[in-house]
């Protein structure tokens, strides 16, 4: 008797599809079964198989309209997060909800942005060019390269981007993904790839410009989403495993994830497979709780490392510009001066100024000294290393 692996939340949401084993996903959101179009009674009818079914969240479990089979089930380790907007107008009104008098430091963040740079934000669902589509992907390569650098981490999505790359356009121009870009000035600074189910988003792969780190990107990128969700219909903001704080403060939902082991209820050898799958599976559970625990260390620790190695810099206090206007001017965007780009951008985040009245001034070349000037302020800064 065959054995078959389905990873439940990859078909939902990636293949935008339900198993073929079962006949209708159950919500818990208050509303009615989703039939599954694809359903095969056949292999309910006539069962030949022992399914192992893992990561099944607990606000979509699957049906199966049969009594012929065993279903024994396990709580996996990992949680889920998602965001459930029922009851919501706009993402004012969720993060008034979620965060109380903390929801006014993130439209303050939001607010600090679009004041010092010409931020503009398109969700392309549905219709986006080819040419266009490869000019984003190729950015957002980049950001995961640069952030991941920074972490001294490596990316997953970096490991099988030709995959993805060739995957997403055909699913966005279908309505079973989208791409949510933040830009500014016309370049982008936020590139999102999401999936879609029966009206839910997975957030899949997202980055951002390091350079922008103060302005924190990742809220202004749930925010301007979750405005985008509500107006669309949408029913949730799904973003998967992973225990993550920013998952914990913005998700209104926690939920655990269930690993089903289905067999045929009159097989002696479906019962001593499908036995022996629910006593490996219950193993891999116990492993990965003692093994997490060592991995979040590890993780800590290289993280450590990669604060250690980054540029260094001294930066003096925010103070009345007064300076000797004879000094040269630089251009801090050319890949000469690049490890200038944050730090000015940190400062504009400080001194609440737009990036147009801003200049940096060349103080001391061998010594890497320069002055950054904006309208009222000015700060000194002094590159270490």
């Amino acid at each position: 008797m065959k054995k078959e692996h389905i990873d439940y939340f990859f078909e939902l949401f990636e293949k935008c599809s339900i198993p073929k084993l079962f006949s209708e996903v159950r919500s818990s959101e208050n509303e009615k079964g989703i039939i599954n179009p694809n359903y095969d009674s056949g292999l309910v009818e006539n069962p030949d198989k022992v399914y192992s079914v893992f990561f099944i969240p607990d606000y979509l479990k699957p049906t199966i309209s049969s009594n012929n089979f065993v279903i024994k089930k396990i709580e996996q380790f990992f949680k889920g997060y998602a965001i459930f907007l029922d009851g919501f107008t706009s993402a004012d009104a969720y993060i008034k909800h979620r965060f109380r008098s903390n929801a006014k430091g993130i439209r303050r963040r939001i607010k600090r942005l679009e004041s010092c740079f010409d931020i503009s934000y398109k969700t392309y669902y549905g219709a986006i060019e080819e040419e266009n589509y490869e000019f984003l992907m190729n950015c957002l390569e980049k950001m995961l390269i640069r952030r991941f650098e920074q972490r001294n981490d490596v990316s997953q999505s970096l490991l099988r981007w030709d995959h993805y790359k060739q995957m997403y356009f055909s699913l966005i121009n279908e309505k079973k993904a989208s791409m949510f870009v933040a830009f500014e000035n016309n370049q982008p600074i936020i590139v999102s790839l999401n999936h879609h189910f029966q009206n839910r988003l997975f957030s899949a792969i997202s980055s951002y410009d390091i350079d922008y780190s103060k302005f924190s990107l990742g809220s202004v990128e749930i925010y301007k989403k979750l405005d985008w969700l509500i107006d669309n219909d949408h029913k949730s903001y799904e973003m998967g495993m992973g225990d993550l704080s920013y998952k914990r403060e913005w998700c209104n939902h926690i939920y655990n994830f269930e690993h089903q082991i289905i067999y045929p209820k009159k097989s002696i050898v479906g019962f001593f497979k499908g036995s022996m799958e629910y006593l490996k599976v219950k193993l891999k559970e116990f492993v990965f709780k003692v093994a997490y625990v060592r991995y979040k260390k590890y993780k800590a620790k290289r993280k450590t490392q990669s604060i250690a190695v980054a540029e260094k810099y001294k930066v003096s206090p925010v103070e009345e510009v007064s300076y000797d206007k004879r000094l040269p001017a630089i251009d801090y965007n050319s890949e000469e001066y690049r490890g200038l780009r944050g730090i000015v951008f940190d400062f504009l985040y400080t001194s609440i100024d737009n990036v147009k009245n801003v200049s940096v001034l060349e103080v001391a070349k061998n010594e890497k000294t320069y002055l950054i000037v904006g309208k009222s302020k000015m700060q000194k800064v002094t590159l270490t290393k």
